[in-house]
């Protein structure tokens, strides 16, 4: 079924999701396996295997706990219509709008032009914008109609000292990670992140206003 109005979603609740597309074996990690054997000081290569998952691990719990990426990754990103793409979600920095796809009025995938919309960027709040004169296509009756696929970069930039406090925080967590290998430890007083590390993240936190 077509539908005239390009925010039309049929009376059912919008729902939109963002999923990143960036292999393991892809993305650029913070911490090299040399520099978290140093932070660690191993000088064997018997565990070089488990400290390189420790690596990516520790990354990951991090950017979670701070809602930003330390380093660029790309992100597939669903919506239903039109309205629900004009803010890119708060994951870094969006650097580039790589393709937007969507569902026409017969249900065909079909790419839309770069002619019809630009990148507006923020700090945190970056937005998809239409060139003028242009207008939005029509879309199928159905949910999931566009898919957006973008990339991005941290919050703090390319090159600033903040990458430095997120690196410290990362090998800090690695080394919490490889010295306690059970969740929980006699004598230890369980937590999910070590202090220090957490002191360092929250200066990196996206903060909304």
């Amino acid at each position: 079924m077509s539908i005239n109005s390009p925010f039309f979603y049929n009376q059912k609740l919008p729902q939109r999701g963002i999923v990143p597309t960036t292999s393991s074996d892809e993305r650029t990690w913070l911490v090299s396996l040399n520099e978290a054997k140093e932070h660690l000081r191993i000088g064997h290569n018997d565990d070089d295997s488990y400290i390189t998952r420790l690596t990516h691990a520790a990354q990951i719990v991090c950017e979670h706990l701070t809602g930003a990426n330390f380093t660029p990754q790309s992100y597939a990103y669903f919506c239903d219509n039109w309205e629900q793409t004009k803010q890119v979600p708060e994951v870094s920095i969006v650097e580039t709008i790589d393709s937007i796809t969507y569902k026409d009025t017969s249900g065909t995938q079909t790419v839309w032009n770069t002619i019809n919309y630009y990148l507006a960027q923020g700090s945190q709040r970056s937005r998809i914008e239409l060139v003028d004169g242009k207008s939005y296509p029509d879309l199928y009756d159905g949910i999931q109609n566009i898919t957006i696929t973008f990339s991005t970069f941290p919050v703090w930039g390319k090159t600033t000292n903040l990458n430095e406090v997120a690196k410290q925080a990362v090998l800090i967590t690695i080394s919490d990670m490889y010295e306690n290998r059970q969740s929980v430890i006699v004598g230890r007083i369980a937590s999910s992140i070590p202090r220090t590390a957490q002191f360092l993240l929250d200066t990196l936190k996206i903060q909304t206003l």
